[in-house]
């Protein structure tokens, strides 16, 4: 079993993929993973994910709460709550909603990733029905309504599709995708980003050519469907 700290370790080092590659700039996006106890490691607010490490990642339980052994003073760059304490991302509620919903669920990666945000911005659905990736890697995809980002109404806009769905388009905001690892939800986010980069790309030249229904069918039956999707966890 993965400790904590080498789950702090793989945390940072995620943004700081998603950073390199484009998903995310700046302070913007945060990523989070399910410890055995049902507490949450999160990455902190306002933190430069090309910089971030994993002192910037904070241990928070289930409730929200953050946990007593975050009660650490602040760093250089990672804002302050008024008692002197880090703060979790401003989007903890949307993390908590997920994990509340999904059993299976063991990591979130949100991000802005520019082409997919773009569907989201445009409240365009991404099809599941041109590039075979999809269906098989990254499973049904979410138009999600805008609920404002971190507030309440981002997870309540959410909810009636987290049973169903691996990755959400967030309407003028951005993309959540989840997983059964931080490896899985990250190769999510970024294989829906290139889908989307492809598909522009297909738009701008006469349009994208559909797969066969049965073919598309036939696809997402290999998606690795968690053994537990869609259950409402009873703790």
């Amino acid at each position: 079993m993965t400790d904590e700290h080498e789950l702090r370790v793989m945390l940072a080092a995620a943004c700081r993929r998603l950073h390199a590659r484009g998903l995310l700039a700046g302070a913007e996006g945060n990523l989070s993973c399910r410890l055995p106890n049902g507490d949450l490691l999160v990455t902190a607010s306002g933190v430069d994910k090309g910089a971030i490490d994993h002192t910037h990642v904070l241990r928070v339980r289930a409730d929200g709460i953050l946990s007593p052994h975050e009660h650490l003073p602040g760093m250089v760059g990672t804002p302050e709550s008024p008692d002197g304490r880090r703060r979790p991302s401003s989007e903890l509620g949307m993390h908590l909603a997920c994990y509340a919903a999904r059993a299976d669920v063991q990591a979130i990666v949100h991000a802005h990733p520019p082409a997919a945000t773009g569907f989201a911005a445009a409240g365009v659905p991404i099809p599941a029905d041109v590039l075979p990736e999809l269906p098989v890697v990254v499973g049904p995809i979410a138009l999600v309504p805008y609920g404002r980002p971190g507030t309440p109404a981002l997870a309540d806009a959410m909810r009636p599709f987290l049973a169903a769905h691996e990755v959400f388009l967030l309407a003028n905001h951005g993309v959540t995708a989840v997983g059964r690892s931080i490896e899985d939800a990250v190769l999510r986010m970024e294989s829906v980003e290139q889908s989307a980069r492809i598909l522009t790309v297909a738009r701008l030249l006469g349009g994208a050519q559909s797969l066969p229904a049965a073919e598309v069918a036939g696809l997402a039956s290999l998606h690795p469907r968690y053994e537990d999707a869609g259950r409402t966890r009873s703790s």
